[in-house]
Formats: structure tokens, sequence, C-alpha cells
């Protein structure tokens, strides 16, 4: 494992990208933790919808300057994904690069790739826009890919044969899947469910937008136990070699809710500070009353767990390792 150091370290680097969600940090550094136990070194490597590339650019030691975050790259206009924006006048800072870098990128959003670029994380620049389940890529391409969100996704099993086709004999998958004991614990999607029983149509369509779909693609679609994800890997041409559980229930409603009713006030409240210039001093005292309660999150309810053969997983995530067959 990663040293505490290295962990609160990024929880800091995460959470200062993500500073108006700030459970989000936990989420992602627990993940990543996991991630780091697998062997990174075996070349090249491709990164499958790594989106806007912060969190690999983080996880792999990367870090932006403190003004940095990615509420300054969105658009409050739209009712999906807010994220799905880029302005080229608001470039990023790195204060630190990654120790590692992709030998290729793919993600479906031209904006995510746009900002994925900033971060230098892609040799030469070698990002594509396409479907997973259609890689632009030859066979036996690569020797470790790194699929990090379902995301999007409508084909999970052709995404897998896909990624088997790419990777040479002997190559390696890591990959994040869903729990299937996640779809009990959507906040906002009970909450809807439950305003929708009840009649109040607004309160029920407000909160099926914060949800955002999200019940439907992670809980509906993509959770599976970790016997599922076995026979699916399996099927598509893959043996699990080892597999990582994080981030406990209840961790989990609060990085479904936290700020998510507020953000978009939040985020206006943001790009006010930032041109009256008190943005820098606002984000510093916010996250030096939230970080111990990051840290404390972290080590109660999202410590990675190697996964043992008669073990029954606690955690909403997996990170999963897979060879080749």
């Amino acid at each position: 494992m990663p040293s505490t150091l290295y962990v609160i370290s990024l929880i800091r680097r995460y959470f200062q990208m993500y500073w108006l969600k700030p459970f989000d940090a936990v989420n992602d550094a627990a993940n990543a933790v996991a991630l780091l136990q697998a062997d990174w070194s075996k070349g090249p490597a491709l990164e499958i919808g790594g989106g806007d590339g912060v969190f690999s650019f983080i996880m792999h030691g990367g870090a932006f300057g403190f003004s940095d975050d990615r509420y300054d790259q969105t658009d409050l206009s739209r009712s999906d994904d807010i994220y799905d924006a880029y302005q080229k006048n608001s470039p990023l800072n790195i204060r630190k690069p990654s120790r590692f870098q992709y030998d290729a990128g793919i993600d479906l959003k031209l904006s995510h790739l746009l900002k994925s670029k900033e971060t230098q994380l892609y040799r030469d620049n070698n990002l594509v826009s396409a479907k997973p389940e259609h890689l632009p890529i030859k066979d036996d391409t690569f020797s470790t890919v790194f699929l990090y969100t379902f995301h999007g996704l409508t084909d999970y099993s052709s995404t897998l044969k896909e990624i088997r086709r790419v990777l040479n004999n002997e190559g390696t998958l890591l990959m994040i899947a869903a729990n299937d004991i996640v779809k009990e614990h959507f906040v906002c999607h009970k909450l809807h469910k439950y305003f929708e029983m009840k009649g109040w149509k607004k309160l029920s369509d407000y909160f099926q937008k914060l949800d955002g779909r999200r019940y439907e693609e992670i809980g509906g679609i993509f959770s599976k136990s970790i016997e599922e994800w076995n026979k699916v890997l399996y099927e598509s041409g893959f043996r699990i070699e080892e597999v990582y559980t994080q981030v406990s229930p209840f961790l989990w409603k609060l990085y479904d809710t936290q700020t998510r009713p507020v953000l978009k006030l939040m985020i206006r409240c943001n790009q006010f500070l930032a041109r009256v210039h008190l943005k820098l001093p606002i984000k510093f005292l916010w996250m030096c009353l939230w970080l111990p309660v990051l840290m404390v999150s972290y080590l109660l309810m999202a410590v990675p767990n190697k996964l043992k053969a008669d073990s029954i997983p606690q955690g909403v995530f997996f990170t999963v390792k897979a060879k080749t067959v």
C-alpha cells in the first residue's frame, strides 16, 4: 500500500480540484490507492474513459496549481453533464508532472479530450474520440489497458472483448467496477421515487435530475457481484488475478448527495469569487476545515481491502486486475 503521507497527499490533491464536492476526493483517493497496487511498468499502456484526465494525473503523482479546479470548465446551462465543456482561455497550471504517461487515451467526448490534453498525461498527445465498443486500434497493441469508467457505455461485454483484442498475450486489464450492493444506496434516486409515490412532481423531478441517470447506469446496468464480474470477464477472454474492494455504502451515500443539490449555485459563487480575487483565501479556509474530515472518512470508510476467495466484499467498488487468457 502507498504510505500514509502519499494517501494524505492524494486526498489533498484531489480535494484541491474537487473542492466544492469534498467527498469526491475520498472516493477517488480510495480508487487510486487500490489501483496503485498494480504493476504499471508494462507498456505500452492505454487509458479508456479517462474523462478530463485528472484522476489518473493525480493518481500517478501529478499536481495542479492551487487556483485550478474542475469548475472553471463547466457549462451550467446543460441539464446533463455540466463538465462537457471546454474553454481555451482557462488552461490548467501544472505544478508537478505525472510520473507516468499513457501511450494513448480514448474518450467519447471531445471536450474531455481537450482538457485531458493539458495534463500532458498522454505521449505525443495521442488522444482519440471513439466508442470503447469499437476501438480504432490494431490487435495486440498494448500490454496494459486501464478502463476508468463504464459511464456512457451501452454494451460492456463488447467493450471488454475489444479490450481483449487490443491487448497482447499476457496483457493486463485494470478496471474500476461497481459492486451490486451499490444499487441500494443511491440517495437521490430513492428521494425521486419517494416523492413520485407521494405525487410531489416538482420534488420528484428535481431529485431525478440530481441523480442524472446514475442509478439507471451504474446501479441498474453496470453493478454486479464479484461472481458475475468474474463470469463476464472470463467470457470476454480474461481471468481475474486480484480484486480490491473499497468505499463503504455509507460513504457512497455521502458521495451521492453532499453538495449536489446546490452545486450550480456554488459554481457560480466560485466564478464570482475568482473575479473579485477572493477565491484563493476562501478555498484555502474551506480546505483547512474539510481536510481532517476527509482523512478520517477515508480511514474509517474507504481503505481498500484485498478480496479473499471466501470473503464477502463490503465496498461499493471493485478494483480488478485481470490477465488475458
